[in-house]
């Protein structure tokens, strides 16, 4: 396993051949190692990694894991999972065969994980990506017995409570913001339910006024420093969202202010998430109302639709919802009990 020292760049590294998938023999080489010994380290991690077996272990499996699932899934998917994995399952089992992994090793991960502040979503989420992680380990290394069967799951899927604003609580809010940039931002959030992502990635081209629809595509996401778009969510999340009147009215007026209308020119060229927190905290804070994340702001437009007697599936449609049981697994909570009206109903046969 030979490494080598780089006098350039003074730092080490590896070239080595190994066989790929296919059988081919490849040549791999890695720079900017500070050591000898963690050029060598990564020369065997990796040839490790081309092969599985109840040895290969759980920090392999899970470099092993984004690899293969990179080309099928969104890049902010990919860098959650990483985050993921470096932050909270790597530290601990980085080094421990998977084939080695007890309930006792899980136990005394998920207590670890409850006794830091976290989220409970969030820890539900990581006892997920764990699972998710070794139920592909075990699969690679034909491994018959899963330590996580019987183990009870960590979190909660959904949180407990759900903040919206009400409409008042709204025009309270937006009727503080002159800027039209920053109004119609928070005006469409509120008003059509997209998502922050699907709002940034948003052009000329994708509105329609004359029928009053906005056609949603694409996300926009800034990973690593690079803006990223990419498809919506699911593929459900490629729809069309009809606009209010006034919506469309105040779209129009904020075009004759946007040189040259391109149909590919974004909407929203300047504006980040980052913007949209702020002046969505400040001006909360101004109107004297409870603060919200910005995605809080389409659980408020599907408040605002249930109230109004509006059916499940046309909210389905307009959030992009893979299936109905998501938005009633989301919102089923915030419609009110019908069974008075059922009761009432059958005693007038």
């Amino acid at each position: 396993m030979p490494s080598y020292y780089d006098e350039k760049t003074k730092s080490w590294y590896c070239k080595f051949n190994y066989l790929d998938w296919q059988g081919q023999r490849q040549q791999k080489m890695k720079r900017g190692f500070p050591r000898k010994k963690d050029a060598a380290d990564f020369e065997t991690r990796f040839k490790a990694s081309q092969k599985y077996d109840s040895k290969t272990t759980i920090g392999s499996i899970a470099d092993s894991y984004l690899e293969e699932i990179a080309p099928r899934r969104r890049a902010s998917t990919i860098k959650n999972y990483k985050t993921t994995f470096e932050k909270h399952i790597k530290p601990y089992f980085a080094d421990l065969p998977i084939g080695a992994l007890t309930e006792k090793h899980i136990i005394g991960w998920q207590n670890t994980i409850l006794a830091v502040d976290l989220s409970d979503t969030y820890i539900h989420k990581l006892d997920t990506i764990f699972r998710t992680l070794y139920a592909f380990g075990a699969k690679r290394c034909k491994l018959l017995e899963n330590p996580f069967d019987g183990l009870e799951k960590i979190g909660h899927a959904r949180a407990d409570t759900m903040q919206f604003w009400t409409l008042n609580q709204y025009r309270s809010f937006i009727a503080l913001i002159e800027d039209p940039v920053k109004h119609l931002a928070f005006d469409l959030l509120f008003y059509t339910g997209i998502r922050a992502g699907e709002l940034l990635a948003l052009q000329i081209g994708d509105i329609d006024l004359v029928q009053g629809i906005l056609h949603i595509t694409k996300s926009y996401q800034r990973i690593g420093g690079k803006n990223i778009i990419s498809p919506p969510k699911t593929k459900k999340g490629i729809r069309d969202i009809t606009m209010p009147k006034f919506l469309c009215y105040e779209i129009i007026e904020y075009k004759k202010h946007i040189y040259g209308c391109d149909p590919e020119f974004p909407l929203f060229a300047k504006m980040c998430r980052g913007t949209l927190k702020y002046n969505l905290d400040k001006y909360s804070e101004l109107a004297g109302i409870p603060r919200i994340r910005v995605h809080d702001l389409r659980h408020s437009h599907v408040a605002l639709l249930i109230e109004q007697g509006v059916a499940p599936m046309i909210i389905q449609e307009r959030l992009g919802h893979k299936s109905i049981n998501t938005t009633l697994g989301t919102y089923g909570h915030l419609y009110p009990n019908k069974q008075k009206q059922v009761v009432d109903i059958l005693d007038n046969l």
